[in-house]
């Protein structure tokens, strides 16, 4: 199959990511308020829970203020969930990893009473999954396997299979934003910001600074932070204004740069997917629609059974 016919599973996947999310991340951030977990730990996951820096934690998100890592990481040092060493990084304490896994258990829990597949279609899944897991460690780099490599992963071959399958999603979640990295970094280096800009007037979320400020205020930067960008951004041709609008639009450059990513991200991403022949990826491609379909049917159940 080639890399035309294969674009179409990522919009798929990330919508059944969501999905995943929408079911058991209530559940987890209950367990947390619960348990005094700060959900962060949870989130940080991703990063992996063996050790902390601003370093590291830019390599997988490189458009954060890191101010925002540096003062998570003053709060969780005080409360002795992580302990410094003497090279600007935090070794996670045990502690944190099983208060970790204790939470993502609720969330599991909860995705554990799944019953709209039968377990010859997960167990098909599950397999199918595993396989280009197995196969983008294999690959030869680029990307950079650091995503991939080091989240923390909380499953097994023991847990239920829909769990499974979630943590697989998560998996190839990383390698995705491993494939992304490393085809957009030479463009932007290490001013993620600029790139966020980038992408946020193309998708026109935000096409100014105080929208991006107010829209992307999870990043942790200000108004005054993206005029800088902005400004930087309609230096080197990637965008310029629209004065009467007070808005900013891509160039032909702009858009060309988020192309030639978008397209090497695909090639990075989905290279390893040959391991699967043909009438396996169609059938793959059945399955993850069914899948979805039946998450959104499950999170309306067991809604609505909450409400009762």
């Amino acid at each position: 199959m080639n890399l035309e016919a294969l674009v179409k599973f990522w919009a798929l996947m990330s919508s059944i990511v969501r999905e995943f999310w929408a079911i058991t991340e209530p559940q987890i951030e209950d367990s947390a308020l619960k348990n005094d977990v700060p959900i962060e730990l949870y989130y940080y996951g991703e990063f992996g829970l063996k050790y902390f820096s601003v370093e590291d934690f830019q390599k997988r998100d490189p458009f954060t203020n890191p101010e925002q890592f540096e003062k998570a990481f003053a709060r969780f040092d005080v409360k002795g969930w992580i302990v410094p060493l003497s090279d600007d990084r935090y070794q996670v304490s045990s502690k944190a990893q099983d208060a970790v896994r204790e939470i993502v258990r609720a969330g599991d829990e909860e995705l554990a009473k799944f019953d709209l597949m039968s377990d010859a279609e997960l167990r098909q899944l599950v397999n199918f999954l595993k396989q280009i897991w197995m196969a983008n460690l294999e690959a030869p780099e680029p990307p950079e396997k650091w995503a991939i490599a080091t989240r923390f992963r909380t499953s097994n071959e023991k847990s239920p299979l829909i769990v499974q399958i979630r943590e697989l999603f998560m998996d190839l979640f990383a390698y995705r934003d491993d494939s992304h990295l490393s085809a957009a970094r030479p463009y932007f280096g290490q001013a993620g910001i600029v790139w966020d800009v980038l992408g946020s007037i193309a998708n026109g979320n935000a096409v100014n600074a105080k929208q991006m400020a107010e829209r992307m205020s999870f990043r942790g930067y200000e108004e005054s932070d993206y005029e800088v960008a902005i400004q930087a951004a309609v230096e080197i041709g990637w965008v310029e204004g629209i004065d009467e609008l007070n808005a900013f639009r891509l160039t032909t450059k702009g858009s060309e740069i988020r192309e030639q990513a978008e397209r090497q991200t695909n090639e990075y991403f989905y290279r390893p997917w040959s391991v699967l022949r043909d009438e396996e990826l169609d059938k793959l491609y059945t399955l993850l629609a069914k899948l979805h379909e039946k998450l959104i049917e499950f999170k309306k159940r067991t809604t609505s059974d909450s409400q009762r």
